[in-house]
């Protein structure tokens, strides 16, 4: 059995990983997690979490349905900040900006908050204790929390997992069906060509050179050949010698 000391480094360790954070930051905001329990102050009426923690969960795989929830959503998160963006950089009409650019960032902030709703409506159905939903979600209160789980959070969730559709569902119960079977709605080709991308833009090579081990062998291999594209393209823009 591991001591009390050994349990929380260990915990510290996959909080480091979880968040970026240093490991002395990491093992301070466990003893004050573990402090906060002991008080009380994790549920009314001084009771521990009852429901599933994430070391619940440490054996068990990634459910797809939620990977492909993540990547249909990135994707359009993306497709809206890159318009946004657009706009802005090479556009000139001021009157049009202000139009296009809100638009384009609120959708984006819609796909977002559904992510996030649907995410939490899982783990909260797969009895994940309100203490860590709202921890993950970095809230104070589960009125906070339950203003993620929004009636267009149900429907795409009744969709993601097969149940049937509310009465007044619109759209998003067929979304989350179509998410789940990688048809319809769900674009696969094209989330592979965003994550590839995002892959070569963000990661830490080739100064980690194992920065791309943990991708499945075609996928690593798209990230490495566009890197040397994107370093091109960079070294031909005007404002690169600069």
């Amino acid at each position: 059995m591991q001591s009390h000391n050994q349990a929380r480094a260990n915990a510290a360790r996959r909080r480091q990983a979880e968040t970026g954070e240093s490991y002395a930051a990491a093992l301070e905001a466990i003893r004050l997690d573990r402090h906060r329990e002991h008080d009380g102050a994790t549920e009314p009426g001084g009771n521990l979490p009852v429901g599933r923690g994430s070391d619940y969960f440490h054996s068990e795989p990634v459910p797809e349905v939620l990977t492909e929830l993540v990547r249909y959503h990135s994707h359009r998160i993306a497709k809206y900040l890159y318009f946004a963006m657009d706009e802005g950089r090479w556009r000139s009409d001021f009157a049009e900006w202000q139009a296009m650019t809100l638009y384009k960032l609120t959708d984006a902030m819609a796909h977002l908050h559904l992510l996030i709703g649907t995410i939490s409506a899982y783990l909260r159905d797969e009895g994940v204790d309100r203490y860590f939903l709202r921890r993950y979600l970095q809230v104070n209160d589960d009125h906070q929390v339950e203003t993620y789980l929004t009636p267009r959070v149900e429907e795409h969730l009744a969709g993601l997992t097969g149940q049937p559709a509310p009465e007044d569902a619109v759209v998003w119960h067929s979304v989350g069906s179509d998410i789940a079977a990688r048809t319809g709605w769900s674009h696969p080709e094209r989330h592979e060509a965003l994550e590839a991308a995002l892959h070569a833009h963000f990661g830490n090579y080739p100064d980690d050179n194992q920065a791309f081990d943990h991708l499945p062998p075609a996928l690593q291999e798209r990230v490495l050949a566009l890197i040397p594209l994107m370093r091109d393209a960079n070294s031909a823009h005007p404002d690169a010698a600069n």
